[in-house]
């Protein structure tokens, strides 16, 4: 009796806690913050596809973080954590959308089967882990949904490959779904952060400014998302210069994205 007492008093303790999922979080932004959402005792459940990363940092607060493996591009799969997380936690009160796959260079040669496998993982990836919760947000009039993109995904980069405009896309995902959503009283917010030093970045081979650890960037993230502005940037040294070259006439920018392409292949 007191055995199941105690199971009961611990699930109605989970329940009562505020809930929130974090995609991609065995490592980089999503693991950090995690851990900073574990420290402020929400329920805290992290996905992704290595399971020995997951219990790595499930292992940093057994009682506040919960693991899933998952592939974000598998559909059913997705539908399926879902339902789970529902089943246990009775409610997502925020979904932060961090996984990604992550391929720059450049699309002068094309791989259809990479870009497919990029597409399903941070466009569709995305779309598949919200949508099974956001009629239940809906009907709730309450949830929170934050989109991980890039500013890579600000206009046609060279170099960025499919990856930038898989982040193009998903800008444009959240700034509709806060249009549409704000009358159900669902908060969307979008971030794009600058360099981060995490396993995706340490496969570039150009330089990064301001490149700044994934622990600081999920300090900065905490910070604003309970703020109400859409957007979270940074570093703004960084970003301040491309929101400039984002309202450019495409002559003008193409013109200097050109020189500077050139120069840099010049060394």
């Amino acid at each position: 009796m007191e055995v199941r007492l105690n199971i009961f008093l611990m699930n109605m303790t989970q329940k009562n806690k505020k809930n929130i999922w974090i995609t991609g979080g065995g490592t980089g932004i999503g693991r950090e913050l995690a851990k900073l959402f574990s420290d402020r005792n929400y329920n805290v459940i992290v996905s992704g596809r290595r399971l020995s990363k997951l219990n790595e940092i499930k292992n940093y607060n057994k009682q506040n973080i919960f693991a899933i493996k998952l592939d974000v591009s598998d559909s059913k799969a997705c539908k399926k954590a879902s339902s789970v997380i529902l089943k246990k936690f009775g409610f997502l009160d925020i979904i932060i959308l961090n996984a990604a796959a992550y391929s720059p260079g450049s699309l002068t040669k094309l791989n259809t089967n990479e870009i497919k496998k990029i597409i399903e993982t941070n466009v569709l990836g995305p779309i598949n882990c919200f949508a099974p919760i956001l009629e239940i947000m809906k009907r709730k009039k309450r949830g929170h949904l934050i989109f991980v993109s890039s500013p890579a995904g600000f206009r046609g980069l060279p170099g960025a490959g499919i990856y930038g405009v898989t982040k193009s896309a998903l800008t444009f995902l959240a700034e509709t779904l806060k249009l549409e959503y704000d009358h159900f009283k669902i908060k969307v917010q979008v971030i794009h952060p600058g360099f981060i030093k995490t396993p995706m970045t340490d496969k570039n081979t150009f330089a990064m400014p301001f490149i700044i650890s994934a622990q600081k960037a999920a300090n900065i993230i905490i910070k604003q998302i309970f703020s109400e502005r859409f957007e979270i940037y940074f570093p703004r040294k960084l970003i301040i210069p491309m929101k400039i070259m984002k309202i450019l006439p495409t002559s003008i920018y193409f013109f200097l994205m050109k020189k500077f392409v050139k120069r840099m292949l010049n060394g």
